[in-house]
């Protein structure tokens, strides 16, 4: 069944044939999506001569002319360009299912996708993105760069090390945003019916990056250079995109149980180009709004925590909940077993998952704190030390996970 509409269908048979597509995803980006739409098309043309090229944004019903702004940026004549809305629910997964769909229609050997609100982006992206999949030697390539210390929280607590735990692959990046993926990708992620879950609304990115590790895709990295976007304060701003992605990571551990049970320890996804060293511009990181989080969540939720974690975890939670802010700290260790608690309660336990996974927020403000107090005098590039131990973490504590996973496992 078609998620486009009679217009775009029409629109997309003119064209007939494409070899390579850029998706742009967008939801009130007026501000940032023109140099967007022009650095991706001047790429496609620079990089990619004698190919045949589509930019298409897909757009969630914006109210701030995104789409005027998008159509009225002038791009090379080669280029063609679709705009269009999305349909399904709301959410970054519904624009990708309307660009699977017309990469699937055209035809493409190679799609890309990239974030609307990128003030980083430059023409060389596409080819950084797009030549290794072109190339035939893989089927995904996920974005590596350098993020300011304090942006991409959920990526550096949660997403990048508990996904190179449970699937033995080191991807920096799996929530990136920005990738390259072959037709033959697209065309997998676009029969699967997932469309009117969370993976439809910000889980979108681990799901694609978890698919294409679980079930053999070809993966590679490509440097990129600085990441800048529109930047949030990860104590103000979490909002849905946590539940989401932490939700769609869990109900994944529960599909692809039977992959990640055998895996132990983890090896790089291979790294193409030069990695950045350069320091990015800073981000608002605010410790005391993060510990008012947690303190918050304390008193609103502990007996929802004391449910779900172990004994000696929820008694180390208190001991934190009672630290003056100058003594603060929020182990690694706690936080890899209190995300291990909750994977396992979220897949087994007779609470909603929402429920669940919403009452980990407060835990994970906690451990962005410390995070945060603990990488205050370190560059991005030194602070990258700390991520890595937090990886190496969740994969010493692994074999906790299989057990109490196995235990509450019913017979």
């Amino acid at each position: 069944m078609t998620v486009l509409e009679k217009a775009i269908i029409d629109e997309v048979e003119l064209i007939g044939k494409a070899d390579i597509l850029v998706g742009i995803p967008s939801f009130r980006n007026a501000d940032t999506i023109a140099h967007v739409v022009r650095q991706a098309a001047a790429g496609l043309v620079e990089y990619f001569p004698g190919l045949r090229p589509v930019l298409i944004n897909s757009d969630g019903g914006s109210t701030d002319h995104t789409r005027d702004v998008v159509l009225s940026t002038e791009v090379p004549r080669v280029v063609h360009k679709i705009v269009t809305p999305y349909r399904g629910v709301a959410g970054k997964g519904s624009a990708f299912h309307t660009i699977f769909e017309v990469a699937a229609r055209l035809g493409v050997r190679v799609c890309i996708v990239v974030d609307s609100d990128l003030r980083s982006i430059t023409p060389e992206w596409m080819k950084f993105l797009g030549t290794p999949v072109l190339e035939g030697e893989f089927d995904f390539a996920t974005p590596h760069y350098l993020r300011y210390k304090h942006d991409g929280t959920i990526t550096n607590a949660l997403a990048y090390p508990l996904t190179r735990a449970l699937y033995g692959m080191r991807i920096r990046q799996p929530i990136g945003g920005d990738f390259g993926f072959s037709g033959k990708l697209a065309a997998a992620y676009l029969e699967r019916d997932v469309w009117e879950t969370d993976i439809a609304r910000f889980g979108i990115d681990i799901w694609m990056t978890t698919m294409a590790i679980a079930e053999g895709f070809k993966i590679c990295q490509a440097c990129m250079g600085l990441k800048l976007h529109n930047d949030k304060d990860p104590g103000s701003d979490l909002g849905a995109m946590f539940n989401q992605v932490v939700g769609t990571v869990f109900e994944l551990m529960g599909n692809y149980e039977g992959n990640w049970m055998e895996v132990d320890g983890s090896v790089p996804a291979p790294v193409l180009g030069e990695e950045c060293e350069l320091e990015p511009e800073g981000a608002e990181a605010s410790f005391e709004n993060l510990i008012d989080h947690f303190h918050i969540g304390y008193d609103m939720l502990k007996d929802v925590w004391r449910g779900i974690l172990r004994r000696e975890n929820y008694q180390e939670v208190e001991r934190a909940y009672e630290l003056s802010d100058e003594e603060f700290e929020f182990t690694c260790g706690l936080w890899v077993r209190v995300v291990y608690d909750f994977a396992i309660f979220c897949n087994f336990g007779p609470l909603d998952p929402d429920v669940v996974v919403d009452a980990l927020t407060p835990l994970f403000c906690a451990y962005t704190a410390h995070f945060v107090r603990k990488t205050e005098h370190l560059t991005s590039f030194e602070a990258e030390i700390e991520v890595e131990r937090t990886a190496e973490t969740f994969e010493a504590l692994k074999e906790y996970l299989r057990y109490y996973w196995s235990l509450a496992r019913p017979p």
